[in-house]
């Protein structure tokens, strides 16, 4: 599979081969990547969002006033160089680019050699923030609206702000490298269902590289897409024959997601990824992945007591970790459930028994 063309692919997990043949002999590493939420205040209002008050009830300790202090975060740029983490995501928590020490905290992974990205809401992708995003890995807008009403309406923000949105990604795409990946995220729900074609239209207009479709998750997710599924399909199948080419990708996760986004148990007790890849939150904590994030039972240590290096391999964490039982405490949505998948299947076999290949 060709991972440039498919930047969600789960198969890009057995670039590390080595490090995860570590993690299968017990032997404890570094995380390769890490998500890091610098702040959990947002400029939008979005009333799905995960992070907010919703039906679905995914975090229960989010404090919209947390941020992770400059000198902290300082701290942690350096102990990223000396463990030699590879990649950061800035996410939310809230909008990373509200984060008054973004710009630094970006300019601080570069130098210790630490691939960035981001997800934002696009708002405040301008001036010296997207100057400094433009060599970044990928960047992804959060945007699920064609239009500035809809827009207004699902974010709860002024209607101006869409065309400002707009403006900030055409110019980003003006400026960006080559190799930096630009790709919006966009969210279906029952606002938006009849304007997939015109949201993946307006993203190729706009210079992306990719958008990428999926679905609302609600405690009802078959009943509430029910209505206009049909409708999105047929609008998404459409966008893939007319928009596609080498430069634009319209990525379909929304019909993947009725298959995975209500699988609340997992099928094998360890969990390799998590391993590799944690998060750290705008309070502060180190959560043992971003399903867990802003969960009590989903911390592994505070970085208010501790460095995170010294957290990361300090026994008490080690031992945590090894103990993990996915089975016993996942059960819940795993954006990495795939990978688990993958790995738990190919750790398990037995050459001598695996001949017919």
């Amino acid at each position: 599979m060709d991972t440039k063309a498919t930047p969600y692919s789960s198969l890009k997990i057995f670039a590390h081969a080595e490090k995860l043949n570590q993690i299968h002999k017990g032997e404890r590493v570094a995380p390769l990547y890490v998500r890091l939420k610098p702040t959990n205040y947002c400029n939008h209002h979005c009333y799905y969002c995960s992070y907010a008050d919703s039906e679905l009830g995914l975090r229960d300790i989010v404090n919209k006033q947390d941020q992770i202090p400059w000198d902290k975060m300082q701290e942690i740029i350096s102990d990223f160089k000396d463990m030699g983490v590879r990649a950061v995501t800035f996410s939310g928590g809230g909008e990373p680019l509200v984060y008054p020490h973004i710009i630094e905290a970006i300019q601080g992974m570069k130098r210790a050699g630490v691939e960035t990205s981001i997800i934002t809401n696009g708002q405040l992708l301008d001036g010296e923030r997207a100057k400094e995003l433009k060599d970044a890995k990928w960047v992804r807008i959060s945007c699920d609206s064609a239009n500035a009403e809809t827009y207004a309406r699902v974010r709860k923000i002024p209607l101006d702000a869409f065309q400002r949105v707009c403006d900030n990604i055409k110019e980003f795409a003006r400026i960006k490298d080559k190799s930096c990946e630009l790709g919006i995220n966009f969210v279906i729900n029952h606002e938006n269902a009849d304007q997939i074609y015109d949201m993946a239209k307006l993203s190729k207009d706009l210079g992306t590289n990719h958008i990428k479709f999926s679905a609302r998750i609600t405690k009802e997710l078959f009943e509430y897409h029910e209505l206009f599924k049909d409708n999105v399909m047929m609008q998404l199948h459409r966008a893939q024959m007319e928009l596609e080419d080498d430069k634009f990708k319209v990525i379909n996760k929304y019909e993947g997601d009725f298959d995975t986004a209500m699988v609340f148990a997992r099928q094998y007790h360890r969990c390799y990824i998590n391993n590799l890849v944690t998060t750290i939150a705008a309070d502060c904590k180190v959560y043992f992945c971003h399903d867990k994030a802003y969960v009590s039972s989903g911390i592994v240590g505070d970085l208010r007591q501790k460095s995170f290096k010294e957290l990361w391999f300090s026994d008490e964490v080690v031992g945590r970790y090894q103990e993990f039982d996915a089975m016993k405490e996942c059960q819940h949505h795993c954006v990495y459930d795939d990978r688990n998948i993958l790995l738990n299947t190919l750790y398990g076999l037995d050459e001598n028994q695996i001949n017919f290949i």
